[in-house]
């Protein structure tokens, strides 16, 4: 293993000659992929006056979180609960898929995600593969806040500095309808993370140190909160803190 040594980063590699050079299909930072409906968020309800999820940090830091896989090719997917027949239409059988059969997951779970059921699984044959530095995994997640209601990708980890195959695998909600994906569209998320940096679980009762300092940082936030404002130059100070030792 001792080639992925000097590694860095994380990198994406295609396996099909040029896929890489067509930018629809290059993987990006998530921040490339935030939904149209948080774009197109007020900061403050027009009505009510109330502050929206707009000004909630946590949001654009979520957004701004790993990198995204497009879609690699238009493709159609569906499956017949009637007749148990699946299939699936590419341009090319360079961009194949295949299936996970219900023995191996859907006949011992109740699948469903944003309140629609699953109902088969599918496997993309995906012309991609993550190689990340020694210690380093990425963990798969669904593009939960674009509300999909027709397909999703199961979450799991990878540890891809020693397995670098991502072929993930896509819960169809169809009921029986042609499932149409277009090359370009978001498709996954992948956050790396590195597996040595784990916290020890700890459960106690608040000491009068961690009274203290809830008090005065509720106290100052309620009565200091500006959208964005204080919450971003905690961290900012942070961030200075640890750049500097």
């Amino acid at each position: 293993m001792s080639r992925y040594h000097e590694q860095v980063g994380i990198q994406f590699v295609s396996t099909i000659e040029g896929l890489d050079r067509i930018e629809q299909c290059r993987p990006k930072p998530a921040k490339f992929f935030i939904p149209k409906w948080f774009r197109d968020t007020p900061h403050t309800d027009a009505y009510s006056g109330v502050a929206t999820a707009k000004v909630c940090p946590s949001f654009p830091d979520y957004f701004s979180l790993g990198y995204v896989l497009p879609m690699w090719s238009d493709c159609r997917i569906k499956y017949d609960d009637s007749t148990k027949k699946w299939e699936w239409a590419t341009p090319s059988n360079l961009f194949a898929w295949k299936t996970h059969s219900p023995e191996q997951f859907l006949n011992y779970v109740d699948a469903s995600f944003s309140g629609v059921q699953g109902e088969f699984l599918f496997k993309a044959m995906c012309p991609w593969r993550i190689i990340t530095p020694p210690g380093w995994s990425v963990l798969q997640l669904p593009l939960f806040y674009h509300f999909n209601r027709e397909w999703s990708v199961l979450p799991g980890v990878i540890d891809t500095d020693i397995h670098n195959e991502i072929n993930q695998q896509v819960l169809y909600h169809g009921s029986g309808r042609v499932i149409t994906m277009k090359q370009g569209d978001p498709f996954v998320l992948y956050v790396p993370f590195q597996r040595s940096a784990r916290l020890e679980l700890e459960i106690s009762y608040r000491t009068e140190e961690q009274k203290a300092m809830f008090a005065e940082r509720d106290l100052y936030w309620d009565s200091n909160f500006a959208p964005n404002g204080i919450y971003r130059s905690w961290q900012r100070a942070r961030d200075r803190n640890e750049q500097h030792g």
